[in-house]
């Protein structure tokens, strides 16, 4: 269908918007029309709400689905014999959580574009991997969660793969300073979602009275920002914690979904999420009307790996804003973006509250 190996082949932050547009769109129909094929649900939704797909143009003319529509119905476009697992993301109490079906190709994509783009940031893959999680993520229900779908992912880029929580979520630092202790300047990664490195890390280092000494690890972490925010924690705060209690050398923070596993938008060292060669953004006005640059709105992803369900083209609860093209001081090329919070009156959605 779409020529992947060609997009593996190049660096994810490489390729400039003028260029990207070319072929983006083109590969974004093709999974349209085939979607629109082989799910009769989202072939409704096309009919019932919009135009001729074939007749679409450009990006923001082909037909999306909204996030919410995973926890209504049971999308997918391959048969059940060829299902490989269901992953489901979060939902408040009462409420229902996404279901997105996957076949061994798309999670074959998912890993590998998500190495692809992570590849961008770590060098060393046979450096080891520090989850701030208990084991039992990995088993039971827990295991096709947001959470847990995200660090087996992540564990299979590394040589080694360690749980700095146990089963009572009491954090276990000496397997980190041990680590530091014996790999002096060796590059490593410290993964959780926000929340989690916030209550079991930072606020834990934070009681003992622990600093660790700089050190050569880099935090990737995401999801959660909901319960941050009520506590009056932003970004540079929270940066600002972990690099005096963790020493650490760089931080970055990533946005994505269960409904897009893999090609998650990375934030850079200046602080904003990047669209990579497997990803795109554009932000809606009140009106779902393209909202210009700079202009706050919902913001609507895509992404070239769904193939096992239409997932393709979703339009969010998060509401953020294009900050620039091109551009970027980081030197990364595309769209770069910044998040500004949840739509109002929406269900409160973070994927690590499961």
């Amino acid at each position: 269908m779409l020529d992947y190996n060609k997009l593996f082949s190049k660096n994810p932050f490489s390729v400039n918007q003028e260029i990207k547009n070319r072929w983006f769109f083109k590969d974004q129909k093709k999974l349209s029309l085939y979607h629109y094929k082989q799910c009769k649900e989202y072939q409704k939704i096309v009919d019932k709400i919009f135009t001729n797909l074939k007749k679409a143009k450009k990006l923001s003319e082909l037909p999306f689905v909204h996030a919410k529509i995973f926890k209504e119905y049971n999308l997918k476009s391959v048969k059940d014999i060829n299902l490989s697992k269901t992953l489901t993301s979060s939902g408040t109490s009462g409420n229902a959580a996404s279901q997105i079906n996957l076949d061994r190709k798309t999670s074959l994509l998912q890993s590998k574009t998500l190495n692809h783009i992570f590849s961008n940031i770590v060098k060393n893959k046979r450096s080891s991997i520090f989850f701030i999680d208990t084991p039992d993520v990995l088993s039971g229900p827990s295991s096709v969660s947001a959470r847990g779908s995200a660090i087996k992912g992540f564990s299979q880029l590394f040589k080694n793969s360690y749980f700095l929580l146990d089963r009572n979520f009491n954090l276990k630092i000496k397997i980190l300073l041990n680590f530091i202790k014996k790999n002096k300047g060796q590059e490593y990664v410290i993964f959780g979602f926000t929340s989690f490195v916030w209550k079991y890390l930072i606020n834990e280092l934070e009681r003992r009275k622990m600093n660790i000494p700089k050190n050569n690890g880099i935090l990737i972490h995401g999801g959660g920002w909901k319960k941050m925010k009520d506590q009056a924690i932003d970004r540079n705060l929270f940066n600002k914690k972990i690099f005096k209690n963790i020493g650490i050398k760089t931080v970055h923070n990533y946005y994505g979904m269960v409904e897009q596993t893999g090609s998650i938008f990375l934030e850079c060292e200046k602080g904003y999420f990047h669209s990579s060669i497997f990803s795109e953004i554009l932000i809606r006005d009140n009106y779902l009307k393209i909202a210009p640059l700079k202009k706050k709105g919902l913001i609507q992803v895509f992404s070239l790996l769904p193939l096992s369900y239409p997932g393709h083209n979703i339009l969010t609860e998060d509401i953020g804003k294009i900050e620039g093209v091109d551009n970027c001081k980081c030197g990364r090329k595309g769209k770069y973006f910044s998040i500004i919070g949840r739509a109002p009156d929406t269900e409160i959605r973070g994927c690590s509250d499961v």
